[in-house]
């Protein structure tokens, strides 16, 4: 099976649970999520009938029994073009000059970042989080690594880094050597974790919990894996095309938050949205000085992506005053 075909069965697979009708049509329109990544789709349709995959024609299209669990796997893995990014970003990222000057620029030091905490909120993180020396830790969605590492040398604390992009482990390996003593990297699952009950004394997510599949299952399950009197830290942004349900924008109101109460937790939250409102057009200032730089190190698809996300997400909700930030610091 070629991507081109695993893209097909992931898209199927999305029009039934948005409850969209899976005609070609309608599917080859929404395959814009795949940017950059997308595949010719042309054989895969018949490709796919023949191997019992699928059945139909362009009028509808559903998925065998025999497909479904492929479907559904590939979906979860592969919903758009970010798992297909982000098995390159990390070690390009950690290897380019302008990525480097981009977040000593934008976020105040250069921990190989791609998300949207500068290093105020980091160090707000760690102190709300009360993380001290022998602490253990796990930061969820860890990227490469920059942040983990960062926490365990403010801190003392050992540090787990968890990542579902083999690369972004790989780099994150190879970077820190000298210090696997109090910091280690594991590729996993944020959907199923894989850890001991009661293993650490602190879980943070920065900006990775929107890619679990079930948000009260993910929580419940991250929430077992603290011990008693522990802290779990989670970092999200809102905009429209994450969270726009009624009281979306208030800060018990978003997803987040609902989810963490239905599981009986008690938490603070920290609204960050005042000064949230100038990262994003100061990201793209800095990206648009630095273009050249990125185009020189054959490095353009990261410039393009963040200006993606800037573009189509960010700043619009901007001029429409609905974009918000917040920390969850709830309390096992």
């Amino acid at each position: 099976m070629n991507e081109a075909d695993i893209q097909v069965l992931a898209s199927i697979r999305r029009a039934e649970l948005m409850g969209e009708f899976p005609d070609r049509e309608s599917l080859e329109n929404a395959a814009h999520r795949y940017w950059k990544y997308l595949e010719d789709w042309s054989e895969s349709w018949q490709r796919l009938i023949d191997d019992g995959l699928i059945q139909g024609d362009k009028n509808g299209y559903s998925l065998t029994e025999l497909g479904r669990p492929s479907a559904e796997r590939y979906y979860v893995e592969r919903p758009d073009f970010n798992w297909y990014y982000y098995q390159h970003f990390y070690a390009a990222a950690q290897a380019s000059m302008a990525h480097t000057q981009f977040c000593e620029r934008v976020y105040g030091k250069d921990l190989v970042q791609d998300g949207q905490a500068d290093m105020d909120s980091i160090d707000d993180l760690i102190r709300y989080l009360k993380i001290s020396d022998g602490d253990k830790v796990l930061d969820l969605g860890c990227g490469s690594g920059g942040v983990a590492e960062y926490l365990s040398d403010k801190t003392g604390a050992h540090v787990t880094g968890l990542d579902y992009a083999a690369n972004a482990i790989k780099t994150a390996i190879n970077r820190t050597r000298g210090k696997q003593d109090r910091v280690t990297f594991v590729q996993g699952d944020l959907n199923a974790l894989d850890f001991p009950d009661r293993s650490f004394d602190a879980i943070l997510s920065i900006d990775s919990i929107y890619w679990v599949s079930d948000i009260d299952r993910a929580l419940a399950s991250i929430s077992s894996l603290i011990k008693p009197g522990g802290r779990i830290g989670i970092f999200i942004s809102n905009t429209p095309s994450i969270d726009n349900a009624e009281g979306a924008y208030e800060p018990h109101g978003t997803w987040i938050a609902k989810s963490i109460a239905n599981l009986g937790l008690n938490y603070d939250v920290h609204d960050y949205t005042e000064s949230f409102q100038h990262f994003w057009p100061k990201l793209t200032k800095v990206m648009l000085e630095l273009r050249d730089d990125f185009v020189a190190e054959e490095n353009e698809v990261i410039f393009d992506s963040f200006m993606l996300a800037a573009d189509e997400n960010y700043l619009p909700a901007i001029e429409l005053g609905l974009l918000r930030r917040f920390l969850y610091i709830a309390r096992v």
